[in-house]
């Protein structure tokens, strides 16, 4: 399934979408012209027209607008969440966070407000022992050496690194035996993380950060709102995916909250 999921998103993303459109298109074309069916032809002509529209649309800030901001939604107040109760762990989703050799330290991308806000989740509730999970491979170059400059006794810190997703990681921190944590994310992804975690068994106290639709959103609206650019793409990338990923979870029984 995990395969399935990562296929069938990128299907469904704007690149995505506009290869395998322009790429069937194209081949409508040549076998309409081949075989002399202009009806086949023009088919083609219209996908690959459809292809490009569509790519034109979810490229644009404007989109961001209509499918990103209600991914950060309502469901999780914005409060402080430092009022919301103690917890067995802080769990630390991704973290935007990259090592190379030539940078000499820890390289932060746009998520990486997520390790700021674990880190000061864990020094306003640990009590000496209180853990501070992560995921993936890497993360000693890259998160790691972060959290520590802000705070965060290496002790404490516990890796996950064979979760590929977010399914994945909150199955195996509930057979930690942890069951009550501290869920740190961005907002947009939040809401499935959070149905994630509580389908394992975990209770989850949502602390939401990278608030990057709303933004967006919030900035005045501009004449280039209305034409592509790669940072829209990007964002209207990340918020296909995550429908896409809820509607596939959805469809698996997944309880949204």
């Amino acid at each position: 399934m995990f395969y399935v999921n990562k296929i069938i998103g990128w299907v469904l993303s704007p690149l995505g979408m506009l290869f395998l459109g322009c790429f069937g298109g194209a081949l409508l074309c040549r076998c309409g012209g081949r075989t002399g069916k202009r009806g086949v032809s023009r088919l083609g002509t219209l996908l690959v027209a459809v292809c490009l529209g569509l790519f034109w649309i979810l490229s644009c800030g404007l989109t961001t607008r209509l499918i990103g901001v209600p991914l950060e939604g309502d469901e999780v107040p914005l409060v402080d969440t430092l009022e919301l109760g103690g917890c067995d762990a802080v769990v630390l989703l991704g973290g935007g966070m990259g090592a190379h050799e030539k940078c000499g330290r820890a390289e932060m991308f746009s998520s990486a407000d997520r390790v700021w806000e674990a880190a000061r989740q864990w020094k306003a509730y640990q009590n000496g022992d209180l853990k501070l999970t992560l995921s993936g491979g890497g993360v000693e170059r890259s998160t790691v050496p972060l959290l520590k400059d802000l705070g965060v006794d290496e002790k404490c810190l516990v890796f996950f690194p064979e979760a590929r997703n977010t399914e994945e990681e909150a199955r195996m921190i509930a057979a930690s035996g942890i069951r009550r944590v501290r869920l740190v994310t961005s907002a947009w992804h939040m809401p499935r993380a959070r149905m994630l975690f509580e389908r394992a068994g975990i209770d989850v106290l949502p602390v939401p950060t990278d608030y990057e639709m709303h933004y967006c959103a919030e900035l005045p609206l501009q004449i280039k709102d209305f034409f592509p650019s790669a940072d829209a793409l990007w964002r209207n990338s990340v918020a296909v995916k995550e429908w896409v990923a809820r509607f596939c979870y959805w469809l698996k029984g997944g309880r949204q909250r």
